[in-house]
């Protein structure tokens, strides 16, 4: 007989002119082997120019198959180790409770044997079985428990249904599923008791205030019982008061069901399959004597050993891997060997990207702005243990100038990437992740400009408010504890400096007086692991009859103007607070972006904790959405520059050689906004002459000294500043040199002066255009205003 095995090789082949689109070819070919034949199919990869998969090359040898069994040495004075992992494969019920009995009573209610039932002040709470929907989960299901109480708060109350006692092995863990909406938690709580004695005392191992977001849906519930080993125990559900309830009355208006409830163990099996990045739980299973000690071996996983009894391990790559458990006591030890027993299957990553910002453009197409000329950072954000990694940087005008297929000149292999935008404007960012498996591809672009207002909007949202009726009017007053708003602001490319914010306000409008002269107040915060942490300094400070001002005049655009520098290098909330209490003659609301689910940079500090929207007005993961905050930010871009004969300017080195007769050089240097002043340098033999310009390209001059005799080399660090970051500048002084830049000489030096537009295109001296252009004067170049 004949087997025949089919593999598929993919090809990635290129770009569109147009449009970035991967054009994928497939090819099939057979391998024909004998019945029983064992070959080994391993690929050799080949990458083409954008690091994507080109065709697959097998190679085929003869190899031994690696099969699961169980290798030991003799076990010494009793001791034997062996292991296993916790997990469904492994798993043995020991006592399980699916609420499917069919026992009747003689009125034909379905009964609830097993359990004691206390239903509460006047039996408000109720025990039934009936059918929901668990048979999506348990295809053989029949009937769920559910409790249920009153609806009236004054019929509030406390019950419980308590099961029979129960033998909990080594390795034990309960399991359950919970039905529930954590709607109901403010209303009523359902928990999972365990006690020794009778509940006596108890341990309470799961509560429903654990679960903050989502539907209505079935909760998975897994505990561990190490604390019960060897114990009989008794569990109990108990309908308790919900989170509103500070007197600890009891539960009403809210209903769960439960069902699949096990207490179960662990035994040996041979094998387990996971995927790669699955978190394997091991067991310990030694039996003969008590170990104390373990010394784990796992080749292939992280970690590759463990001396805890009961480690955790994933593995990054597919394939079959041994597991070696050595024990040991006092009275020896023993050593056990599982070949093959875990069986990984590997599978392409999920490529990501972080971007030096996430916040975009306030205009549309919203895409993220970046700084220009200055490194900024991409990285890697894959999932799924990529081993590979292309990135390519390419411009709109790179693609319109491509004749026949394209190849982007800036193109990277490493996991991240530092890149200088020497270009304004659009810039696509195309990122390639792969593994043995296969790959996947992020297509985005970025905005590379100097400053500007920014938003967390995406491309695709509107402005709008969420208006909710009752307590709450969605963002902005409400009588549900929410004293403050919060708006994500990521950390910058480079640092910024905020200059000033708009603000978005739909309704401001106030009857009563003290309503009116509410401040509210527009505060910059930290971030402390990415929740609003301390302030940083108020803004500005509105009143609602101001508010309501905006709102007649300026489409409800509050613009803050700031006065001052501030300055932004790290992630902030930009925070907004003070709005009056929700009431029939007051209405105020900050406009946001719909309901999404992704992207979420909106806040709120309710009842003096700080949390997202998502879960609380939304089911996860709806719920995400951004404030109508817009600030203004200047990117601080200070380089050492290389500028062309056109003018075009460009990250240069910050070394700048000269040879070791006394002259000076000419070092020049971009500042977005502006050098503040020159620092000085370390070094007495080499000074820098003159004060700054009032333009963003400087070109320092440097004065420097003749190299001593005796001396090869020497460095100095001249520094300059914008207020904001420093930039040291070397000057190295190298006897092997022979030329120097440009001497000290008396001799007049004849002017040369050209201009240029911001395009680098040359000006006519006598047609020089109004608005600023660059003018290059015997090499130094610098920023005018045109004459006419």
């Amino acid at each position: 007989m004949t087997k025949i095995y089919y593999f598929r090789t993919i090809k990635a082949s290129m770009l569109r002119k147009a449009r970035n689109m991967v054009l994928v070819s497939v090819a099939l070919f057979a391998l024909y082997v004998s019945a029983g034949d064992v070959v080994k199919v391993s690929k050799v990869k080949h990458t083409t120019q954008l690091g994507m998969p080109a065709p697959m090359v097998y190679q085929i040898t003869e190899g031994k198959l690696n099969t699961p069994q169980t290798l030991r040495r003799a076990a010494a004075n009793g001791i034997m180790a062996d292991f296993s992992v916790q997990g469904a494969t492994s798993s043995v019920d020991v006592w399980s409770e699916n609420f499917d009995s069919d026992e009747r009573d003689a009125k034909g209610n379905l009964l609830l044997s097993g359990w004691t039932l206390d239903q509460g002040e006047g039996n408000a709470v109720t025990f039934t079985k009936e059918k929901k929907d668990f048979n999506t989960i348990n295809e053989n299901d029949v009937y769920s428990l559910h409790i249920n109480g009153p609806y009236q708060v004054y019929k509030r109350t406390k019950a419980s249904a308590t099961s029979s006692a129960i033998s909990v092995p080594a390795n034990g863990q309960l399991h359950a599923y919970i039905r529930m909406s954590p709607t109901w938690n403010k209303y009523v709580t359902l928990a999972i008791q365990v006690s020794t004695d009778d509940f006596e005392t108890q341990t309470e191992v799961w509560n429903s205030k654990e679960v903050t977001e989502g539907a209505d849906r079935w909760i998975a519930i897994n505990a561990d019982m190490a604390a019960f080993v060897g114990k009989q125990v008794k569990i109990r559900l108990f309908w308790g008061p919900g989170t509103d309830d500070s007197f600890n009355t009891g539960g009403y208006m809210g209903d769960f069901y439960v069902d699949g409830l096990s207490v179960t163990g662990v035994q040996s099996v041979d094998q387990i399959s996971v995927k790669t990045g699955d978190v394997i739980q091991f067991v310990d299973l030694t039996t003969g004597g008590v170990p104390t000690s373990w010394e784990w071996s796992f080749p292939g996983g992280t970690p590759s050993s463990s001396t805890e009894q009961s480690p955790t391990v994933y593995y990054t790559a597919g394939g079959t891997y041994d597991v070696t458990l050595r024990v040991t006591n006092a009275e020896g030890s023993d050593e056990v060997t599982k070949t093959a027993f875990v069986s990984v299957e590997a599978e392409a990553p999920l490529c990501g990207v972080q971007f030096p910002a996430d916040f975009r453009t306030m205009e549309q197409p919203r895409m993220r702005m970046v700084a220009p000329l200055a490194p900024v950072e991409y990285k890697d954000a894959s999932e799924g243990f990529p081993t590979d990694f292309t990135w390519a940087m390419y411009t709109p005008y790179d693609l319109a100038k491509a004749e026949g297929l394209f190849t982007p000149n800036d193109i990277y292999t490493t996991q991240d990437v530092t890149y200088h935008h020497n270009t304004l404007g659009k810039c696509y960012v195309l990122h390639t992740s792969q593994n043995s498996e296969g790959y996947t591809f992020v297509d985005d672009s970025v905005q590379v400009q100097f400053g500007g207002f920014v938003s967390n909007f995406q491309p695709k949202d509107s402005y709008q408010t969420n208006f909710v009726d009752g307590d709450l009017t969605l963002p902005g007053a409400n009588k549900m504890g929410i004293t403050a708003w919060a708006e994500r602001i990521s950390k910058p490319s480079v640092p910024v400096v905020l200059e000033g914010m708009y603000v978005a306000f739909t309704k401001a409008s106030a009857e009563e007086l003290v309503d009116q002269i509410s401040p509210v107040t527009f505060y910059l915060y930290t971030s402390e692991n990415g929740l609003p942490g301390q302030p940083i300094e108020m803004l500005d400070s509105w009143t609602l009859s101001e508010l309501n001002y905006a709102m007649n005049t300026n489409n409800g655009f509050v613009t803050i103007e700031l006065g001052r520098r501030i300055i932004i290098d790290q992630e902030v909330f930009l925070v907004i607070g003070g709005i009056p209490e929700k009431n029939d003659k007051m209405e105020c609301a900050i406009g946001m972006a719909p309901m999404r689910d992704y992207g979420n940079t909106a806040f709120m500090l309710n009842k003096g904790t700080w949390r997202p929207f998502t879960g609380f007005f939304q089911p996860a993961p709806g719920g995400q959405t951004s404030l109508s905050v817009f600030p203004y930010f200047n990117h601080s871009v200070l380089i050492p520059a290389q500028v062309s004969d056109q003018g075009a300017i460009t990250m240069g080195s910050n070394v700048t050689e000269v040879g070791p007769q006394a002259g000076t050089t000419n070092v020049p240097v971009f500042a977005n906004l502006g050098i503040y002043k020159y620092l000085g340098t370390n070094a007495n033999w080499c000074r820098i002459l003159g004060t700054p310009g009032e333009y963003t390209v400087d070109s320092v001059k440097v004065e420097f000294d003749a190299l001593p005799d005796g001396i090869d080399q020497r460095e100095a660090v001249i520094s300059v500043t914008d207020s904001i970051q420093t930039l040291d500048l070397i000057v190295r002084q190298d006897r092997s040199i022979s030329t120097p830049i440009q001497m000290i000489s008396t001799t007049n030096i004849p002017v040369t002066t050209e201009h240029f537009d911001l395009q680098g295109r040359r000006i006519n001296a006598m047609r020089q255009p109004r608005g600023v252009i660059i003018e290059r004067r015997n090499g130094q170049v610098r920023k005018v205003m045109g004459k006419q």
